[in-house]
């Protein structure tokens, strides 16, 4: 735990500070394959850890309710699709005193069929998850999905709302240089 890094709460993570949450100086701190395997990947059968095809980076750690929680960046290099392919997701792991996981969480996914943003308060974790529906064009239609998140006081991740899947369209920001969200309708 002492690698993550400490940020107060309130934080926002989108394609804004992603660089600043996960690549510091800009350079990313690799966590060792058997810290994975023992610390974030543990008695977990979804939680690959092929060096050749993922890699683990240390982010940051916040506490809530006296447990000790982390965001950890996971790197997939290979993929079949724009959905998978080079895709960057962030978990969520709460740990207790003594070092064991408590509760894991894939909460976030972003490469260029996937846009996300984390909004992580005392009391719950906010993801606006953007999936990219059609590619080259002006404006891109997609789906919205937004859940929260809270840990319990046994530190469990709970999904504690989800609203229905809504449509819209993402377009590129000249000013920001990065695709923003124009509109969003019900389905």
């Amino acid at each position: 735990m002492s690698n993550f890094r400490i940020f107060e709460l309130p934080i926002t993570i989108d394609r804004k500070t992603y660089n600043s949450v996960f690549y510091p100086n800009n350079k990313y701190h690799e966590i060792p394959t058997h810290l994975v395997n023992k610390f974030i990947c543990k008695n977990s059968i979804n939680c690959p850890i092929d060096s050749s095809k993922y890699r683990y980076d240390y982010g940051i750690k916040f506490k809530s309710n006296n447990i000790q929680i982390s965001l950890v960046h996971k790197q997939k290099y290979e993929g079949t699709s724009v959905y998978d392919f080079d895709l960057s997701e962030v978990i969520l792991v709460s740990y207790s005193a003594q070092g064991e996981i408590l509760s894991k969480k894939s909460v976030a996914k972003d490469n260029d069929g996937w846009i996300s943003s984390i909004r992580i308060t005392s009391d719950k974790i906010w993801v606006q998850q953007l999936k990219v529906l059609e590619f080259n064009k002006p404006e891109l239609s997609c789906e919205i999905e937004i859940k929260e998140y809270k840990i319990n006081q046994k530190g469990i991740i709970e999904n504690t709302h989800t609203e229905p899947i809504k449509s819209g369209f993402v377009v590129w920001n000249e000013e920001i240089k990065d695709f923003t969200l124009k509109q969003v309708k019900a389905h």
